[in-house]
Order: C-alpha cells, then sequence, then structure tokens
C-alpha cells in the first residue's frame, strides 16, 4: 500500500468530500497507514483546506518563500556580477 504524504492527501480529500469528519478520517486513516499516518494536525489543516474549496491536492506555492525560478534569476545574476569583476 502506498502510504506516501500524496496518497494520504489524497484519501483524505476524497473522504472530506464523502463530507467525513477530520477527526473520523484521521481515526480511519490511523487504522489503515499505523505509524506511517501523518499528524493529526496536519490532516486537519487539509480537511479545512478542502471544505473552503480548495480542489488541488498538490503543494501551492507559500507566501514569502521564492519560486525555483527566482533561485534561477539570482544564481544568474550572481555569476553574471562576478563575471564583470574578474
Amino acid at each position: 500500500m502506498d502510504s506516501s504524504r500524496s496518497a494520504q492527501r489524497a484519501v483524505a480529500h476524497f473522504l472530506c468530500a464523502e463530507e467525513e469528519h477530520a477527526s473520523q478520517i484521521y481515526r480511519k486513516m490511523k487504522e489503515v497507514y499505523g505509524q506511517q499516518c501523518l499528524a493529526t494536525c496536519t490532516i486537519f489543516r487539509w480537511c479545512q483546506h478542502y471544505e473552503e474549496g480548495r480542489i488541488n491536492i498538490k503543494h501551492l506555492p507559500h507566501p514569502g518563500l521564492p519560486t525555483v525560478q527566482d533561485f534561477r534569476c539570482e544564481y544568474a545574476y550572481a555569476a553574471k556580477s562576478s563575471d564583470h569583476h574578474t
């Protein structure tokens, strides 16, 4: 059985869509995944997002954190700057 974070997120999303309460979802998932089950607070947070209408189960960018593209731009700028100093 796939106990990865994304698999568990999909299960939580499905059960939330079935209008299961977050505490019941956690109990069911703990029974199935055992030690590999994610923390209660994580499952509750996901359920809250789903109840608010979030449909995408993938990670969204976090505010304030640079994207991969930002890192590439900073690296390119730093490399370009160092070329001028040599």
